[in-house]
């Protein structure tokens, strides 16, 4: 045989398949045992956004490997090389809802899962310390959190209003002597979430995390200052802006009722559009044929809301404790007695709420002080404090304050 006959009949022969990274044939159906509200559509609306690829660096500060390093935007591979290793059940544990993250153990790290770049690996470290290091920073920067340890997540809200989840993963091979924490907003947005991220990712690594910022309306002069630069304009273009609030709350829909509550949200927070402005507003929504007031406090006191409506009830109670803390609780009577049994039943479910409960605190504040039966707040203030101790700063210092008032009276 000629060497031009020998070429063409290798050339004939079928190539062979091109070898994968792992070493294995990639699996062309890969299934993974996760619900929606872990991985599914919500991956679009991370902090790193749905097109970024996986990473073990932290968004705020690189992790250093031993093993190799890692830049931002490489691909993880997290494909075992024995199918069988990844089929590892975390031992179910039973929810811990008064104290802290009490975690067994957590699940292993998804194969293809892709991790959120506010994410970071802790070396040589068990899912149960870790834990309970953001457990501590939760409760230190008043976020409300609801523990699952069957799948080792925190579901977490913050006192302005941004849901998002906290996972913890084992890692695989040569990441399987750590923990992988990962962060992943899910509704709202605010520039503090950031500073919460960061100083959630350095707690579990068992770094000291910057100290939270002041709950800023929590603590605000009731009255304008003589120097107050208050410009008549700025307050009427935001009481015009009660006329567009009241359109969108005419709607049926939760996205335009939500939009209306959240702009009223910031008009009505002194932290933001200063006291003269936040004073103006509130005092028009206090009065008794307000349209946009009344259907504030409409939602406020709707015993037989839906789940999708408790997230109106809580932007509803954020405004009316910006009410209530800027007029210094100048309301009408009826109105006062109505919202009575709202807060003693929003504080006697601190333990299943404790953000609504927080925000229950700083509304009932400013009416303590002319109430008729101000002891009758006092037991669930007192099982409120409790709770804040083990799970939420605001709260406990709120009710704390609300008992020292009591005790005055």
């Amino acid at each position: 045989m000629s060497d031009n006959d020998k070429k063409k009949q290798y050339d004939e022969q079928e190539a062979p398949p091109m070898p994968t990274f792992s070493g294995n044939v990639m699996p062309m159906n890969v299934a993974i045992d996760v619900e929606e509200d872990d991985i599914g559509e919500e991956t679009t609306r991370r902090i790193g956004g749905g097109g970024f690829n996986p990473s073990f660096n932290s968004t705020f500060e690189p992790v250093s490997f031993a093993t190799q390093n890692f830049a931002p935007g490489s691909s993880v591979s997290t494909a075992p090389v024995k199918a069988a290793a990844v089929v590892v059940t975390a031992t179910p544990s039973p929810p811990a809802t008064k104290g802290g993250w009490e975690l067994d153990e957590a699940p292993i790290l998804p194969e293809f899962h892709p991790l959120d770049r506010a994410s970071v690996f802790v070396p040589h470290s068990r899912a149960a310390t870790v834990a309970q290091r953001i457990s501590e920073v939760l409760r230190d920067r008043s976020i409300e959190a609801h523990f699952d340890n069957t799948k080792a997540k925190a579901r977490c809200l913050t006192t302005y209003n941004v849901d998002f989840r906290v996972f913890l993963y084992r890692g695989q091979k040569q990441y399987s002597h750590g923990t992988i924490v990962e962060v992943q907003r899910r509704n709202g947005a605010s520039v503090l979430f950031v500073q919460d991220t960061q100083a959630i990712l350095e707690a579990a690594q068992g770094k000291i995390p910057p100290p939270p910022p002041p709950l800023g309306s929590a603590e605000i002069p009731l009255v304008s200052d003589s120097e107050d630069d208050y410009d008549q304009d700025d307050a009427t273009a935001s009481l015009s802006s009660l006329d567009f609030v009241a359109k969108m709350l005419a709607f049926q829909g939760y996205g335009p009722n939500l939009l209306a509550l959240q702009t009223l949200s910031s008009l009505t927070d002194p932290a933001k559009m200063g006291i003269s402005t936040s004073k103006k507003v509130s005092e028009a929504l206090a009065q008794p044929n307000n349209t946009v007031g009344a259907k504030v406090f409409a939602i406020i006191v709707d015993k037989n809301s839906s789940e999708e409506q408790e997230g109106l009830r809580l932007l509803s109670m954020t405004v009316l404790s910006h009410v209530l803390q800027t007029t210094n609780g100048n309301i009408i009577a009826p109105m006062r007695e109505t919202l009575r049994p709202v807060l003693l039943r929003e504080l006697s479910a601190s333990e299943k709420n404790p953000q609504m409960s927080y925000l229950a605190c700083k509304c009932l504040e400013p009416l303590l002080q002319k109430d008729h039966a101000a002891s009758d707040f006092y037991s669930a203030l007192d099982s409120a404090q409790s709770i804040g101790e083990a799970r939420h700063a605001g709260l406990r210092d709120q009710a704390e304050k609300c008992i020292r008032m009591i005790d005055s009276l």
